[in-house]
């Protein structure tokens, strides 16, 4: 195979893998987009090439970029130098993971060996990706199914990697297949029936347990009324020079009509209320007269008519320390600290009654990575409020109680929907509802905001929870236990929407045992790496020794 044709290839993996990625692509694409580049591998194989590690690194990169850069490209109308950092990096540390698999390869052990390693080195980073500092899991390869959720229903059983290996295997069976093709007959129908069933039979047991799953609203005697308020504030334009009280009034505003004694819940999007809050005063309306404050007299005037509504948004709070409490906490210049939050709360005719902190924050927008190491760019990290410093985080994944009901509903913030894991601590935690509240605008009419609604109906088949999804432009939406979206919203338009949902106790094997499968294949990948090196030693000894007999 010429260099050309290894180029060539390496770039359909590439395209293939940017044709499968939603919210337009094809998924099923995915089972053959690998194969190309594992074509590639295996030319390298036969070779024997002299580093067979940077040769999988050097052809591996350019699939790895393309793919990147073809379905992440929209970060860049938020931040431009992090969007190429993000395609840059991330493009490398995925290539580091196949030249290592290709390093593997030149042992010469058997297809089986290769195989589970191939699968356990690729879920191992996607594992780490979801609890580095750098972490960016937009592009693990199970999210690939967000936009058919009802091909993956066992994702209650295995969560997104799950998926990861369904893609992973079928690609390495599909490869096989086109080896076995210059062998005998009888090899090739074995290999081609095996990726049959392996890519057919679990699309069948999902779809028949999307039909018979208990339908959505099962419960009437449990059944809240819920709105979502979508404000549709520009956040380069008019999200900073508004006030807190403007844009309480205007989410009011669109709900208003809506609103009924029945109703239980209203969810409002990420920094709904933009302009920070001492975290001491959310709970002291004695500063009700601070224009930062005066915006809950809005909300207390509707709790009166309304005193079973509780009201879950999202704003910027602030704490003040006279020391170092934390390790992203900033002096304020007399001696005394602050931490800044992005922060959702529950407020209800009690009061606030909830808070909860952001937890995964975007990395270099939100948070500067290893601040030992990069401590020096700080002041580069900022919050898309324009809050310089990395912002605090939550220890713990909190949920909210709501009056009237005692339902409990957790409130994860924007980014933390492409969590699994994470998402399913607040479902641990006792949450029977789940309200994801986000603000997408700053990517504009993207891809981005697309591929981050479709993230939730992955959570909500993950953990059979129904998801109100809240989003300040949109795509806000019901979502189902199912995956199923009802009642979303346009892109840009000021509107509420209400549905009546039943809270879920129950919680599935992902949401108790979590990354499992992760897990299992980072030991699997140890165990390979271990055996890899006892290997190069023995072999080493052996020629050594060998070395050694001839000269005497």
């Amino acid at each position: 195979m010429k260099k050309t044709t290894q180029f060539l290839l390496s770039i359909l993996t590439g395209a293939m893998l940017w044709m499968s990625w939603p919210p337009h692509g094809f998924a099923f694409l995915s089972f053959f987009a690998f194969i190309p580049l594992l074509m590639v591998s295996q030319d390298l194989v036969e070779k024997k090439v002299r580093s067979p590690f940077w040769n999988g690194v050097l052809f591996s990169y350019l699939s790895f970029f393309i793919w990147n850069a073809s379905t992440t490209w929209w970060v860049w109308n938020s931040t431009p130098e992090g969007a190429i950092a993000m395609v840059v990096l991330n493009s490398l540390f995925m290539s580091l993971v196949f030249g290592c698999w290709q390093r593997f390869r030149s042992l010469g052990l058997s297809m089986m060996a290769e195989a589970a390693a191939l699968v356990s080195f690729w879920c191992s980073w996607e594992f780490l990706h979801l609890h580095w500092d750098l972490t960016w899991p937009w592009l693990n390869l199970g999210n690939i199914f967000s936009s058919c959720t009802e091909y993956v229903q066992w994702y209650e059983f295995t969560g997104g990697f799950g998926g990861t290996v369904w893609i992973l295997v079928a690609n390495l069976i599909g490869a096989q297949l086109l080896k076995n093709l210059r062998g005998n007959q009888r090899k090739t129908l074995r290999t081609g029936s095996a990726l049959l069933l392996w890519i057919i039979l679990p699309a069948v047991g999902s779809l028949v347990h999307y039909h018979t799953y208990p339908h959505f609203n099962q419960d009437p005697k449990k059944d809240l009324e819920i709105i979502i308020a979508q404000p549709n504030t520009d956040p380069w334009e008019e999200e900073y020079f508004l006030s807190n009280r403007e844009l309480a009034q205007r989410i009011l505003s669109v709900s208003d009509s809506l609103l009924t004694p029945k109703t239980s819940i209203i969810v409002c999007p990420e920094s709904a209320i933009p302009h920070s809050i001492s975290y001491d005063g959310l709970y002291d309306h004695g500063n009700s007269l601070n224009e930062n404050y005066n915006f809950f007299d809005l909300f207390d005037s509707t709790l009166a008519t309304y005193p079973q509504l509780n009201i879950i948004t999202g704003m910027s709070t602030v704490k003040f320390y006279d020391h170092k409490a934390t390790e992203t906490a900033r002096e304020t210049g007399n001696g005394h600290y602050m931490d800044f939050y992005n922060t959702s709360i529950c407020y209800n005719r009690k009061g606030v009654v909830g808070t909860y902190f952001k937890s995964k924050l975007v990395p270099g927008v939100e948070k500067m990575p290893y601040p030992q190491i990069f401590g020096f760019l700080e002041k580069a990290a900022i919050d898309l409020g324009g809050t310089s410093g990395s912002l605090g985080r939550d220890s713990v994944q909190r949920v909210f109680e709501m009056e009237g009901s005692r339902v409990k509903v957790g409130v994860p913030i924007c980014y933390e929907s492409a969590y699994g894991e994470h998402f399913g601590e607040f479902v641990r935690n006792g949450a029977q509802l789940m309200a994801v509240i986000t603000n997408d605008a700053w990517w504009g009419n993207t891809p981005g905001y697309k591929q981050h609604f479709l993230l939730s109906k992955l959570r909500a088949v993950e953990t059979r929870r129904s998801i109100l999804r809240a989003a300040n432009t949109g795509t806000s939406a019901f979502i189902d236990e199912r995956g199923d979206v009802h009642q979303s919203t346009a892109y840009e338009t000021r509107t509420a929407i209400r549905q009546t949902l039943t809270p879920n106790n129950t919680l599935t094997f992902y949401t108790r045992y979590g990354d499992y499968i992760a897990r299992i294949c980072l030991f699997i990948a140890l165990a390979t790496v271990l055996l890899a090196l006892s290997l190069r030693v023995r072999r080493k000894v052996q020629t050594k020794r060998k070395n050694t007999l001839e000269n005497i």
